[in-house]
């Protein structure tokens, strides 16, 4: 009899607890910060910020997918961004009307999904949809004197921005109780990282609607297509230069432009497990024989960066003419929209490099 009792007692203390969670669960719209303000380490200047991760990676645990329990929306951090310390969600109270973003990389998905901007990028990389025309834009390019405080006083719910300004600007807007949540951005972000962080999107703000469901076919419907051209182009090799003359990059596949390059099928002659992107060793650069080079700037135009590449190389002549694939003309210019990220744009952009690279070598 005593067992029994015991038993009985313990079960009423179990059933007592779950109960206090249940209300300590519970939260008021009195602008307690959400459980979001993820930690992460210092950036390190040899992680590349767009770090790849393999397709099965892409997929959010199901212990990290986002939910809606109460009203409540959780925006889950993707593989790859877990992996650079961003391991807590971003847990807020209801849908966000009031939303800013520092980085071009998730407008264009979460416009689709219905999130109203009030400010984002001021950009060259891409255009904004005709639905932003009224969007504030800011001019947070690295050269230029911007004041954080510019975006606190609009107050808005959410501020999205690059896992690289955490220690800057994310603790200015974390300090004032504004939820931040923090993507990969910039010059070196992968294809992989791209559709990650679009399946989050999508499982946080879109999950099971038309426009949520097109997303994320896009992408299954590009690898279907691009299965094809890979086989048109295998074993084709690739040499690419990012560029603002005098200076001069090299990418590895893990570059924005270098990921899309990978993506058709072309093997990259450059392999760097340290960085995504490097200054370029141009001694070393001289053993490399490209089938092709590809090479993107800041200049809106390709015939634009084609000019300011060739006054560059008739500076130079006798070395730049040593790489076979710049003096046989093996060399494809690119405008600006394939220098930086803007999220799912990366998706056009496959779609016309696939093209212009076919066309070059004969194949369409």
């Amino acid at each position: 009899m005593k067992k029994v009792l015991s038993i009985l007692l313990v079960l009423c203390l179990m059933l007592g607890t779950a109960a206090c969670d249940k209300d300590n669960n519970t939260t008021s719209d009195s602008g307690t910060k959400p459980t979001g303000s993820a930690t992460a380490p210092t950036e390190n200047a040899a992680t590349p910020t767009g770090s790849a991760v393999t397709p099965t990676e892409a997929a959010v645990t199901p212990t990290d997918a986002a939910k809606q329990e109460d009203g409540k929306i959780t925006i889950a951090y993707p593989a790859n961004m877990q992996q650079r310390g961003f391991t807590e969600p971003v847990v807020l109270d209801k849908k966000p009307e009031k939303v800013v973003s520092m980085s071009t990389a998730p407008v264009l998905a979460l416009n689709r999904l219905g999130i109203n901007f009030i400010a984002v990028p001021k950009t060259s990389v891409v255009t904004w949809p005709e639905n932003m025309k009224d969007v504030t834009l800011l001019n947070t390019s690295m050269n230029s004197n911007f004041d954080i405080e510019t975006v606190i006083v609009m107050e808005p719910d959410l501020v999205i921005l690059g896992a690289t300004s955490k220690d800057t600007y994310g603790v200015q807007l974390t300090d004032a109780g504004i939820p931040v949540y923090y993507v990969d951005a910039g010059h070196t972000v992968s294809y992989e990282s791209v559709k990650a962080q679009t399946e989050v999107l999508v499982e946080a703000f879109g999950k099971g609607t038309a426009e949520g469901e097109a997303l994320l076919k896009a992408f299954s419907d590009l690898e279907s297509k691009l299965a094809e051209i890979k086989k048109k182009l295998e074993g084709k090799t690739v040499m690419i230069l990012q560029s603002s003359p005098p200076s001069h990059y090299i990418q590895t596949e893990n570059g924005t432009l270098g990921t899309m390059a990978k993506m058709i099928g072309l093997t990259n002659v450059y392999v760097n497990d340290a960085t995504s992107m490097a200054e370029v060793d141009f001694e070393q650069a001289l053993s490399y024989d490209p089938d092709l080079v590809l090479t993107c700037g800041m200049m809106p135009s390709a015939e634009g960066h084609k000019q300011v590449m060739e006054e560059d190389f008739a500076k130079n002549p006798d070395y730049w003419n040593a790489i076979k694939a710049i003096k046989d003309g093996n060399i494809i210019y690119l405008p600006v929209s394939f220098t930086s990220t803007a999220g799912i744009s990366i998706l056009d952009r496959i779609n016309e490099l696939s093209g212009i690279v076919l066309a070059h070598f004969g194949l369409q």
